[in-house]
This record gives C-alpha cells, sequence and structure tokens, in this order.
C-alpha cells in the first residue's frame, strides 16, 4: 500500500505557480493541493518513498517545508484554542518525536478577529503534545527552546489549523550556507531562481545581471545552468569582491565571469546582440532623490538592455515601480511578456518579463 505524505510549503507570495511547476518536476509522483495566488504556500501530496524530503530540500523556489500530521477547520474565538488542542491529541504526533529527543513549537497566527494569539497556539499545542507522549509512550518530552532537535509547526490560517514537523529546520532555505557575504540589498535566492524561471532561460544561454550587487542571480544561474556563459556585472567593486567570496564558497568562480563596468554603458561589455537573458534587480530608490536618480538610470538601461539582446531575448526585472518601468520599456522598444506583483521582504515589487521581437 503506498502511502501519501502532505506538505506544507511556504514561498514568496505571488511565485505559488512557480513552486507547483518546480515541486512536479523534481518531486516523482506529487500532486498539488493547493496553490492559492498571493497566499506564500503551497500544499503538495507525494507518495513515501526514501528520499522524498531530501528531495523537498533540494527545490529552490520555497523557503520552509513542513511535513503535515493533521489540518482541520476551528474558529475565530478563544474557544478554538481547545479545538486546536483536541486535534493535536487525535494526531500521531507520538511518532516523530523520539526518546531523549527535545522538541519546540512554532507557531504562527495570518488572518485578523482572532480572539488568541500565536504565543497561546504555541503553549496550547505544547501541552497537548507533551500529554499525548506521556500517555501514549510512557514519557514526557523535553521542551528546548534554542536549538530543539524536533520543530513541530502549529499555524493558523483563518480558519484552518496545521500541525506539522517542520522538516526544513530553523533557518529559511533562501538562506545559503556559501552566502559569507551580504549584499544591504540583497535579493532572495528563491526570487532570484523564480525570475530566473519565469526569463524563459535556457541551459546554453548567455546571462548577464548588470546590476549584480551580491551576485544572488548570478549564483542562481550558474546552479541550474551548467553550460551557460553568465556574466555578473556592477558599479562597486566592493560589491563585487563579496560577490565573488560567495561563488568561491559555492565552487561556481569559474563559471561566472566578473565585471566592473556600467549598466547603462552594457553593450560596452557584452557587444550588440550578444545576450540571450538579462535578469536583474536594479536599486530601488525608495526616497523620492534616490527614486529619480533610479528611474534616470533605468531609462538608460533599458535602451542599452534592447541594443544588447538577440532577437527573442529577454529582459527580467524586480521593482516596485511597475508602471513606470513598464511605460518606458515599451518606450524604448520593448514588448511586455509578463508582469506579477511578489512581495520581496516588506516591500510589495513586481517581476516584469520584456522581450525584444
Amino acid at each position: 500500500m503506498i502511502v501519501e505524505l502532505k506538505f506544507l510549503m511556504t514561498c514568496n507570495p505571488g511565485t505559488e505557480d512557480v513552486v507547483a511547476m518546480e515541486v512536479l518536476e523534481e518531486i516523482p509522483g506529487a500532486r498539488i493541493i493547493e496553490a492559492r495566488e498571493g497566499s506564500g504556500r503551497v500544499r503538495v501530496e507525494a507518495p513515501e518513498h526514501p528520499g522524498v524530503v531530501e528531495r523537498m530540500l533540494g527545490l529552490r523556489s520555497v523557503h520552509s517545508i513542513v511535513l503535515l500530521l493533521a489540518e482541520d477547520s476551528i474558529g475565530f474565538d478563544a474557544g478554538s484554542l481547545a479545538r486546536i488542542h483536541d486535534i493535536v491529541s487525535s494526531s500521531s504526533v507520538e511518532d516523530v518525536i523520539s526518546r531523549f529527543q527535545t522538541f519546540a513549537v512554532e507557531a504562527e497566527r495570518i488572518g485578523e478577529g482572532h480572539e488568541y494569539t500565536s504565543m497561546d497556539i504555541a503553549r496550547v499545542v505544547g501541552d497537548a503534545v507533551i500529554r499525548v507522549v506521556e500517555a501514549r509512550r510512557g514519557w514526557r518530552p523535553e521542551v528546548r527552546l534554542n536549538s530543539p532537535q524536533v520543530i513541530l509547526y502549529a499555524g493558523v490560517e483563518f480558519d484552518r489549523f496545521s500541525l506539522g514537523v517542520l522538516v526544513s529546520g530553523e533557518r529559511s532555505l533562501h538562506v545559503k550556507r556559501y552566502r559569507l557575504y551580504d549584499h544591504p540589498a540583497a535579493l532572495k535566492s528563491t526570487l532570484a531562481y523564480v525570475m530566473l524561471r519565469l526569463s524563459n532561460a535556457r541551459d546554453g544561454d548567455v546571462i548577464v545581471d548588470p546590476m549584480c550587487g551580491g551576485g544572488t542571480i548570478a549564483m542562481e544561474a550558474a546552479l541550474l545552468y551548467e553550460n551557460s556563459k553568465i556574466i555578473c556585472m556592477d558599479l562597486n567593486p566592493r560589491f563585487l569582491k563579496g560577490a565573488l567570496t560567495n561563488f568561491i564558497v559555492a565552487r561556481v568562480e569559474r563559471r561566472i565571469k566578473v565585471v566592473v563596468g556600467d549598466a547603462r554603458r552594457l553593450t560596452d561589455y557584452t557587444g550588440v546582440e550578444s545576450v540571450d537573458r538579462i535578469v536583474t534587480n536594479p536599486p530601488y530608490g525608495i526616497r523620492m532623490g534616490e527614486l529619480e536618480e533610479v528611474r534616470e538610470t533605468i531609462r538608460e538601461f533599458l535602451g542599452e538592455a534592447l541594443k544588447a539582446l538577440k532577437p527573442g531575448g529577454t529582459l527580467t526585472i524586480i521593482t516596485p515601480d511597475r508602471g513606470y518601468v513598464i511605460s518606458k520599456a515599451r518606450e524604448a522598444g520593448f514588448e511586455l511578456q509578463h508582469a506579477r506583483n511578489v512581495r520581496h521582504g516588506d516591500l510589495l515589487a513586481s517581476i516584469i518579463v520584456l522581450g525584444r521581437g
């Protein structure tokens, strides 16, 4: 009999469809249960087999992975805490904590109107777990908030409660071990992956990030496309030195060309009609004075990008200035192929894919 495992994955809101696509490509027999746009969550069912969790942990578009033990509907009133206690008590949570293992509960609450907090959820779930293990296993599990061996996830999304094991651990999967240098406005690796997928990049393409900062996009491209020529370019030598440090740690430095250069003069470094994909995260310029400077840079860059691209090439950019960038890109001669809103930390941004006809 095949046992089906259920997983809850978190991701950047607005990228759920890309997560679903990667899951179906990488996890044999996987089925998408739910991938609601903008939720930052994807629910997946997959047959239990050796290595399924390891495969899940290799996904490049997700932040965390929870192996679900139970899910059910609850209310918004304080009395729902008793319902949460009952759901935990009816689950098989005792099977995921071995004797002498420590555990902790990571709780979150999404939505408004609840008469209880995430701390209340953690307290109730922790109590239920201790009672269940004592009753069914005959020993009392130890709670440890610092580096527990088992992390239980307890989440309330509006009127749904989810209990599971956080198999991805305490640290988000977008935080890579190779990242010794952290750029002050670093792009999450998960968003870099999504941008590369949306750009229609293929192995063997010439891929350029002309405003690469800490090199996240170039790094993801090197890890995805073995035969591509990848150029990481920035005006700031300090940023490039940090990016190179990360490339060396990840052992991809020989596959990425690092160039000190100005994106507004891109063809001086790449030549004309020589690039398949330009994928970049330019400065945002949140304050008004900075915004005007950034807009001027974007205007000058767009013309150079169009000249640098081969026919059929694409420019993929992430920006909070969606309307302006699309307007100026069309004036420069680009065709809009795709645009979507995503969450970049606390900021609402857009990934825009522009094509050269």
